[in-house]
C-alpha cells in the first residue's frame, strides 16, 4: 500500500471516529459521568489532554495530588483514560461534553472579573 494511500485512509478513519462520537455523544457523557462524577474530576478530564501531569491537573482544579491519583485509577480501569507514572495523562476517547468545557470558561470569567475589581 502506498503512502498516499494510507493518509487517504487514515484521513477517512478519523471522519468515521468523528462522526461516531458525536452521533454517540450522549451516551459517552454518561459513561464518562460514571467516573467523572464531581465538578472537579470533570475539570480534570478536561484539562487532561496528554501535556499536562497530575500535579499540574492538581493545581489547576483545586485538589491535592491523591484526588487526581484516584482519579486517574478509575479512568484506567474504565480505559477512558492511559496513564503511566512519569508521563501526562491522556484521554482515550478525545472528546468533551461541552457543558464540562462551560465549567472551566466560567471558572475563567470569574478570575477575569476578581482581577478587574483589584
Amino acid at each position: 500500500m502506498e503512502e498516499n494511500d494510507k493518509n487517504a485512509m487514515l484521513r477517512e478513519l478519523k471522519k468515521i471516529s468523528k462522526v461516531l462520537t458525536l452521533a454517540n455523544a450522549k451516551i459517552i457523557e454518561e459513561e464518562l459521568s460514571k467516573v467523572a462524577n464531581t465538578t472537579a474530576r470533570k475539570k480534570m478530564w478536561v484539562l487532561m489532554d496528554g501535556r499536562r501531569m497530575p500535579k499540574d491537573l492538581a493545581e489547576e482544579t483545586g485538589v491535592t495530588n491523591m484526588a487526581v491519583s484516584i482519579f486517574l485509577k478509575a479512568a484506567t480501569s474504565a480505559e477512558l483514560a492511559e496513564y503511566t507514572q512519569r508521563e501526562a495523562p491522556r484521554r482515550v476517547l478525545d472528546y468533551v461534553p461541552p457543558s464540562w468545557l462551560e465549567l472551566l470558561e466560567k471558572e475563567e470569567r470569574e478570575a477575569s472579573r476578581e482581577q478587574k475589581c483589584e
